[in-house]
């Protein structure tokens, strides 16, 4: 074999050599194009596919799981939800306001290419400190790139989470969720049927914004590498509601065989799965493809990643009706190619054939690792205290205090508030509260979404942590009555050729997979997205996870604020496990960090979604809210945070361990509020499903207000202005935004 030649695209040599190998001879700029595309990570999942094998997709509502554009689950007797989340950490860090905005577009794409409408979108979003310029910047602009696609194509924005932290200063994550309703006898797929097939190109006009962005996003970055902003794509907000506009009226129509979205590596990618999927081959010429550029090559055509694109797979006697329904829609469309009985992937420019590939050579003889793998010893990145000392009073009050101090403890509306969360009349819970609902509108049911991304708890133990985020999604769910019926991922992790990152990946998979197969919820869709390093630098492990859960009679669905005094509160789960670690006060606390990260009681926690949802049918609860961030004084608070005079007072009995009970993360725990009548009601229910209670209190009115027993049974008592306490919580994060230049 002649000598292997330097990549043109950054393939590994030892890659390079595997394509002389497989091809035989050098392959030509196009050829290698196409290779560095789809051999990247982001396209292969090379050094994930084999622990993902793990997740279990199977379930009676599934009707769609992975390897296709999104996954799909019953949810009535003819309905079905697609749902997926995706990353675009990379170029939103590049060029934030088109990065984050091109992840909403390709995410919603992804849902209609299912033929599924869009309803919902919430998102998950990781920072650096707001203290540094640079990622005030950061924030400002992905927020806007964010809610300038939503609002603009018309999908409400219906909830998310922030956390901003220090270690992710050079690599920020930008996690999308979307979700769409579809009939089920009316879902498109990504697998072509075995006929003579015509390729059309549907959308956005191709040009070289987002060339090779795969590649880009499947490699560590450097702060001393050259401007990436032309690898970063452009969104289109309006041309992508024509597109997906035209798109679910061909599928409405039945005009086509199959569709794939035009993302990652854009026609290449598209193209050559669905031509895999089928068993055969795929002829493109790209003389045919619509350009803004007529000078790009051909190698840029195939790895532009412009958006609002969608490939289609049609019979040639419906392409005249799919071009008429593009003009109608002010869209470019043509036919670029065709499906062949061989199965390679043949490139060409008008009679000048640019590149001929295997298929199979692009898909399933792509590099595939065990990579090796290592327990990490030392931290990736101390975490860093939101002031310049953590030392200090570490009383009841003051802790709480200074949680609530920082960004990461107040409230996120500023947020919020860039979006449209009503926009289609069907949200029924959005921002502001731990979980959202929107209503289907048919056989009185609704799909609530809820989004864990903590990533604290993974950082210091993967496997626990892995697991913990699907109970904290699940006890979400369940304090509104929904059952959990699918999960999708984002899997955000540091440079996988480092053992320690892939042992953090491999064990966080397992603790995520083992959770969802106790709790008998299928994984339907996800994304891995490795290398967000820097100068050698990963970020923490952080797995996001959304789960989405079908419940009756949703407009019933209790809030999660109340604004009424004499309310009784109790919080219903275990409290076997009240560690800290892993949890906000461990982040801000470094020397509780020998606390391990609490485990979960399965049993308890699979009680509490009956339970609720009896409770909630009998119309016994006025509001509703899973302990979360910040553990049970702050969840309180954001309870009633929002009314003008109500706070509360509680009244606890002999505390072990009051930092456990006022400040653990510990899923699986829900507190009730309701009127001092029902209380019988609460109570019976709660022994008929063996679900532990525990007093907290009432709501009162113009205080915040516990008392208890310490072990050595001292009373202890705290009192806090309620006025300048829910201040604080409601400007932590907007009074940064507006003091800041």
């Amino acid at each position: 074999m002649t000598d292997t030649p330097e990549s043109r695209f950054r393939i590994p040599a030892q890659e390079m050599e595997r394509i002389l190998s497989l091809l035989g001879r050098h392959p030509n700029i196009t050829e290698e194009a196409i290779f560095s595309a789809l051999w990247s990570e982001h396209c292969s999942y090379k050094s994930s596919r084999i622990h993902l094998r793990r997740f279990s997709s199977k379930g009676p509502r599934v009707l769609m799981g992975p390897g296709e554009n999104a996954g799909v689950v019953r949810v009535t007797s003819r309905l079905g939800i697609a749902f997926k989340m995706e990353s675009h950490n990379h170029p939103s860090y590049i060029e934030p306001f088109q990065g984050a905005a091109t992840g909403v577009g390709g995410i919603l794409r992804d849902i209609f290419a299912m033929g599924a409408r869009p309803i919902a979108l919430t998102n998950s979003l990781v920072m650096g400190s707001l203290r540094q310029p640079r990622q005030l910047t950061l924030f400002r602009r992905v927020v806007a790139g964010i809610g300038a696609y939503g609002n603009a194509i018309g999908v409400p924005t219906v909830g998310g989470e922030i956390w901003f932290d220090e270690r992710y200063a050079k690599n920020i994550l930008v996690n999308a969720f979307a979700l769409g309703l579809v009939p089920d006898d009316a879902i498109m797929s990504a697998v072509p049927p075995a006929k003579p097939l015509l390729a059309v190109y549907l959308g956005n006009k191709t040009g070289r914004d987002g060339v090779s962005g795969a590649a880009m996003a499947s490699r560590s970055f450097s702060d001393k590498e050259a401007d990436l902003r032309p690898q970063v794509q452009v969104a289109d907000p309006f041309v992508g509601k024509k597109v997906m506009e035209a798109t679910l009226t061909i599928i409405r129509r039945g005009l086509a065989g199959a569709i794939q979205d035009m993302g990652a590596a854009g026609l290449t990618s598209s193209s050559v799965e669905m031509a895999d999927k089928a068993g055969l081959g795929i002829e493109l010429d790209v003389q045919k493809v619509p350009l803004r550029d007529p000078s790009m090559e051909p190698w840029e055509i195939l790895l532009s990643e412009s958006q609002e694109r969608m490939l289609l797979l049609v019979e040639e006697k419906n392409v005249p009706a799919i071009l008429d329904i593009a003009t109608e829609s002010q869209v470019a469309a043509g036919v670029i190619g065709h499906i062949i009985p061989e199965p390679v992937f043949r490139v060409r420019k008008g009679e000048t054939v640019y590149g001929e590939v295997p298929v199979a050579h692009l898909t399933r003889e792509a590099p595939l690792y065990d990579r090796p793998q290592k327990q990490r010893t030392s931290p990736l990145l101390s975490p860093q205290p939101p002031h310049p000392s953590a030392s200090g009073s570490h009383s009841i009050a003051d802790i709480f205090l200074r949680l609530l101090d920082h960004p990461n403890g107040g409230s996120a509306e500023w947020i919020s508030r860039q979006f449209d969360y009503e926009v289609g009349t069907r949200t029924l819970l959005g921002p502001g509260h731990d979980v959202a609902i929107v209503d289907l509108r048919a056989e009185d049911r609704g799909v609530a979404i809820a989004l864990a991304g903590s990533s604290h708890p993974v950082f210091r133990d993967p496997e626990r942590g892995g697991a913990l985020l699907v109970a904290k999604t699940v006890t979400d769910l369940a304090a509104v009555g929904a059952w959990p019926v699918g999960i999708t991922d984002c899997l955000n992790f540091g440079n996988p050729e480092r053992p320690e990152t892939m042992h953090d990946f491999v064990m966080a998979v397992s603790g995520i997979a083992d959770a969802a197969r106790r709790l008998d919820i299928p994984v339907v869709s996800g994304n891995v997205s490795f290398y967000n390093e820097t100068d050698g630098v990963s970020i923490p492990p952080t797995p996001i996870l959304a789960t989405c859960g079908v419940l009756a009679a949703p407009r019933n669905a209790p809030p999660g604020t109340v604004a009424e005094g004499g309310l009784r509160l109790v919080m219903a789960g275990s409290n076997a496990d009240l560690s800290l670690g892993g949890s906000y006060l461990d982040w801000i606390l470094p020397e509780i960090e020998e606390s391990p990260v609490p485990s979960v009681d399965w049993s308890a926690l699979s009680r509490l979604q009956p339970f609720l949802a009896l409770l909630i049918e009998k119309g016994a609860l006025r509001a509703t809210r899973a302990v979360g961030r910040g553990g049970l004084l702050r969840t309180l608070l954001t309870m009633v945070a929002h009314a003008y005079e109500t706070g509360l007072h509680l009244r606890l009995p002999l505390l072990d361990t009051p930092l456990g009970t006022f400040f653990s993360e510990a899923p699986g725990r829900i507190v009730l509020a309701f009127a001092p009548e029902n209380g019988q009601i609460v109570a019976d229910t709660a022994r008929e499903f063996g679900v532990p209670l525990l007093d907290l209190g009432q709501t009162a009115p113009h205080r915040f207000s516990v008392s208890y027993r310490d072990r050595d049974g001292k009373e202890k008592a705290l009192s806090l202005p309620l006025s300048s306490l829910k201040k604080k919580y409601l400007s932590a994060l907007s009074g940064h935004m507006e003091t800041l230049p």
